[in-house]
């Protein structure tokens, strides 16, 4: 319980009883799909509130919206601070300065704006086909997303040899990862069929390649760059099942 509960108050807004956070936060990333799919629930609850009262366009707006209130708006600060590094073009040590810099640069604001057009657009789309099918994409992408960063925290190095990112690492044994694998890839498969599993593909590939990017660019990870995959998983989950609807 201590694990979950590290993961939702890292993870979301979403207040957590101070007792059950006494334990290990190291445990925490295996329930990140969980967490995820928790989102995913609340985004689908909420889309039903809204759209009995919205337009589909302002419906759209307000998902999104509902999801960076939720985060915080933890992964999308990581997107504008990873696009702000790599963006630079620098060597790893003043990219690593560019990416901690509070201030956001015009690279991270272009790709923080890129980003929420991207999810409303796709979004919308969705929505307009499908209500339910729709709603169900918006969550299985934000649950698939939180998933990428499990396989990229236990795959990958952390650039730093002390953080919190290094003993999560550490911690993340080949049983948990195989527990967030199960958690995420049953249900996705489950619930889209040969959909779920092209998915996990270009998830996997996506992963793959900004976790060795980072490698190169930084010798590891960090968590700006757990946060920008995230955004990117999302969007390119969203931009998988606009792309199925629209070939369908």
């Amino acid at each position: 319980m201590s694990g979950f509960a590290h993961a939702v108050a890292f993870l979301t807004r979403l207040p957590m009883p101070r007792r059950w956070l006494l334990g290990d936060h190291r445990t925490s990333p295996m329930w990140y799909p969980v967490v995820g799919a928790l989102l995913g629930l609340l985004l689908v609850c909420f889309d039903w509130l809204v759209a009995r009262w919205f337009p589909q366009m302002v419906r759209a707006v307000l998902d999104v919206g509902c999801l960076v209130y939720l985060t915080g708006g933890l992964h999308l600060d990581g997107l504008m601070d990873t696009a702000d590094g790599f963006g630079a073009n620098r060597d790893s040590e003043r990219t690593r300065q560019i990416m901690k810099d509070p201030r956001v640069g015009a690279m991270g604001v272009l790709a923080g704006v890129l980003a929420l057009l991207l999810k409303t657009a796709t979004l919308y789309y969705l929505l307009q086909y499908h209500v339910w099918n729709g709603a169900f994409a918006w969550a299985s992408s934000v649950m698939l997303a939180r998933f990428a960063a499990v396989v990229a925290i236990f795959v990958f190095p952390y650039a730093q040899a002390q953080g919190l990112g290094s003993g999560l690492k550490e911690s993340l044994t080949l049983r948990r990862m195989n527990a967030a694998s199960f958690f995420t890839i049953l249900p996705l498969i489950w619930w889209w069929e040969w959909e779920g599993i092209a998915l996990l593909g270009i998830v996997f590939v996506l992963t793959w390649y900004l976790g060795k990017t980072a490698v190169r660019r930084l010798g590891g990870c960090t968590g700006d760059i757990y946060g920008a995959l995230i955004e990117g998983a999302e969007i390119a989950a969203l931009l998988f099942f606009t792309l199925g609807v629209k070939l369908a």
